[in-house]
């Protein structure tokens, strides 16, 4: 099961995501998110990750992108972009003709409110599918076995307050997604 955890704002959220047995974090270059990275600490935190996780850039619009893409391993955007697309995770909350990397099905568009999925996935190929929003440590066995994704992705789900992650949290989340047989 792949893990990605959402929203890190600091080099020690990445580095205990790292420990715990993620495979990847997403750094949020959305000015009006809580979570918003500027660019020099983003620099800061990829580099503390590097070769340990894969990194992923979360913007929700194409006028955010920035000059970290060559070094991101992955772009998670909300609006569809044609370039890129062996480094894309495009997320969507209905049916998409894109040809993205993965997809990560959040209708609440990062805000962490939990809602049914369809259990088609919306015609995606589960192998490429990430499902996120409203996931925690108690809830993520049950939607693994439920929707059968590719991945979870979890922020707010395993925070003490926005932006700030829970060591006990993640381990939680981390240790029942892998346990789901």
């Amino acid at each position: 099961m792949f893990i990605k955890v959402c929203g890190i704002t600091s080099v020690d959220d990445a580095l205990m995501a790292e420990k715990l047995g993620a495979d990847a974090i997403g750094i949020v270059f959305h000015p009006k998110s809580p979570r918003y990275v500027s660019v020099a600490e983003a620099l800061k935190i990829i580099e503390a990750v590097k070769g340990k996780l894969k990194v992923v850039g979360v913007f929700k619009y194409k006028s955010e992108l920035n000059e970290l893409l060559d070094i991101l391993d992955f772009i998670q955007i909300y609006e569809p972009i044609s370039f890129m697309k062996e480094k894309l995770i495009l997320a969507v909350s209905g049916k998409t003709e894109h040809k993205a990397t993965f997809f990560i099905i959040d209708s609440s568009h990062g805000r962490g409110i939990r809602s049914e999925y369809p259990l088609d996935l919306f015609g995606l190929p589960r192998e490429k599918v990430i499902i996120s929003g409203g996931l925690t440590p108690y809830n993520v066995d049950y939607l693994i076995r439920k929707y059968k994704p590719f991945g979870v992705d979890v922020s707010s789900g395993v925070e003490l307050r926005k932006g700030v992650k829970s060591y006990y949290l993640l381990e939680e989340f981390v240790k029942r997604a892998r346990g789901v047989q």
